[in-house]
């Protein structure tokens, strides 16, 4: 016997995600004024908790969206205690506002956090919902957004903007579903992020798009029965309900669950200013050439190269004449390389349209920190800039942190866990044009667990100041690459003297720490003859939920190029 789902109902946040809330990203003041030497730095102990970055009061900005649709009166809603929510529905004939308190999970039509949403709807023509031919009428909803932080902020409110106006978001660009090989249906994934103070999260599955009809078996599907099976059914029933859970009996007579498409689930999701949600692609090559393509329109097949080099270059170009065919950005950036060490500095330096890759990802299997014959992430990032910079006349390569989650609650595995890395992006509004700019430009850091107070980059000078926590230390290292170095790599062999296919050995003066400051707040001064500059911070405190066992927790600031826009 069939079950079958409410149809769902787009919540406001959705009516808002995309697009509406524009505006130039404001030019950033500089700060301190340049030190004397090429380091400055300032300590600041850690006395006390650091202060919630989501308690400061701040004034109101408004944005006001004037929206089109059919926007039932209707729908159900689940508010948190502290939500502020204002909503005004006016019908000319029938009109309907429920909001329901035993409304399971996120409900269609949620409201969270210290949104203040003033909806004032007008219904033409008789009847809210619809006339007597079937056909929506057309609805006109005027939404006010209300920025401000509040006492009633929770770990997914909006941050609070810096001097500059902006914001600091924090997102995930690489996650998988039962779409693909995640073992957990997608509303489970996504609520995973939404409840632990994500703002963004990208659905990355391999060679597919969130989309269409799919339908599996939980108790024989094996990515299901890795997270329980018919438990995880029960879980996802739990969480979501009944009406939300759409079922059906096989001509086996076996149970199938239809996974929601992209299009359906986000509306249980997103909200202006505190959740957004990207579609993307993992596209899944030969030579293990794994390209994340991020705000795609359609699916992109893998293009298959001649060599690993190439076939990179030809997955990033098809993003590219997508994004140039749409006028929709979107950001490719090549995932894990050190994955069966499949990918070397050397392929990576020469490959034109590369701009992003992850210098750490959450799953335990892609071997960040490398081995003794192959090289780490972190010194393979500084091999390509210096190759790229130094030798090829190619731009900079900025360094991600991600997931790469594949396992979730009730999953019998720890490999890929969520929550082991993740990107914190410095944008005015929590859209993807503005997310996926502000990546282009730099204007973010990677981490595994340091946060950030404030990062400023001029022409000459990095500066980073962090938001420390009780009891732990820190080391800030600036390293770069000065020009006069060793061009010459010596080729790796193995026991017998056979060459290995790795990446090369070369001087130390290649990605060498150039400064090191131990405490809370560090600047570097370029001297002029740095290819580039880029800093580390390392913490005191070892990782929860590790990618390797031991490992401390890290952030990553983006490589300062003298003489580019900064």
């Amino acid at each position: 016997m069939q079950t079958r789902a409410r149809p769902p109902i787009v919540a406001l946040g959705t009516l808002l995600a995309v697009g509406l809330l524009c505006a130039a990203c404001a030019q950033r003041p500089a700060t301190d004024a340049a030190s004397q030497g090429p380091l400055a730095a300032t300590s600041h102990p850690a006395a006390g908790s650091a202060a919630d970055p989501q308690g400061h009061n701040h004034a109101p900005a408004l944005a006001h969206t004037h929206a089109h649709g059919h926007a039932p009166g209707n729908a159900p809603g689940y508010a948190h205690a502290h939500a502020r929510t204002h909503a005004h529905t006016h019908a000319h004939g029938h009109a309907h506002s429920h909001a329901r308190s035993d409304a399971p999970g996120y409900a269609p039509g949620n409201v969270h956090g210290n949104v203040r949403a003033n909806a004032h709807r007008h219904a033409h023509g008789g009847h809210s919902h619809e006339a007597s031919d079937g056909h929506h009428h057309h609805d006109h909803l005027h939404v006010y957004v209300d920025y401000s932080d509040g006492d009633d902020a929770r770990p997914a409110a909006t941050p609070p903007p810096d001097a500059s106006g902006l914001r600091w978001w924090k997102g995930n660009l690489h996650t998988h579903t039962m779409w693909s090989d995640g073992d957990h249906y997608p509303e489970v994934v996504v609520d995973w992020y939404k409840r632990h103070g994500y703002h963004f999260v990208a659905l990355s599955d391999h060679n597919v798009l969130s989309r269409g009809e799919k339908w599996i078996n939980p108790a024989t599907h094996p990515l299901a029965r890795r997270s329980g099976g018919l438990a995880g059914l029960e879980l996802y029933r739990q969480r979501f309900g009944d009406d939300w859970v759409q079922t059906r009996t096989a001509a086996d007579g076996q149970l199938e669950v239809r996974l929601k498409p992209l299009s359906e689930f986000r509306t249980l999701f997103e909200e202006p200013g505190r959740f957004l949600m990207i579609q993307a692609e993992e596209i899944t090559d030969h030579l293990t050439v794994h390209v994340i393509a991020s705000n795609l329109l359609e699916l992109i097949p893998p293009q298959r190269g001649g060599s690993v080099s190439s076939t990179i270059e030809r997955n990033l170009a098809d993003v590219h004449a997508q994004r140039e065919a749409t006028g929709q950005i979107m950001v490719p950036h090549l995932a894990h390389p050190n994955f069966q060490w499949a990918i070397t500095a050397e392929d990576m330096a020469v490959v034109e349209k590369l701009r992003f890759f992850e210098v750490y990802n959450g799953h335990r299997g892609v071997r960040n920190f490398g081995d003794q014959t192959h090289v780490g992430l972190d010194r393979l990032w500084d091999i390509v800039l210096t190759k790229r910079l130094g030798e090829l006349g190619l731009g900079v390569v900025y360094g991600l942190a991600v997931d790469d989650a594949h396992h979730y609650e009730g999953s019998n595995s720890q490999v890929a866990r969520p929550g082991r890395g993740w990107v914190m992006v410095h944008a005015r509004f929590l859209t993807p044009e503005h997310l996926l700019h502000a990546l282009e430009s730099g204007d973010f850091y990677a981490t595994s667990g340091v946060t950030l107070r404030h990062i400023e980059r001029s022409n000459d000078r990095l500066a980073v100041e962090i938001e420390p926590d009780e009891g732990v230390q820190y080391t800030i290292e600036f390293i770069g690459t000065r020009r006069g170095y060793d061009p010459q790599g010596t080729p790796v062999v193995d026991a017998d003297g056979n060459p290995i296919r790795t990446t090369m050995r070369y001087t130390d003066k290649i990605g060498q720490v150039l400064a090191t400051v131990s405490g809370t707040s560090a600047s570097y001064t370029l001297q002029g003859d740095e290819l580039y500059v880029r800093a580390r911070i390392t913490s005191s405190r070892r990782k929860a939920n590790p990618f390797a066992e031991g490992e401390f927790e890290m952030a990553w600031v983006q490589p300062l190029v003298p003489g580019a826009a900064q």
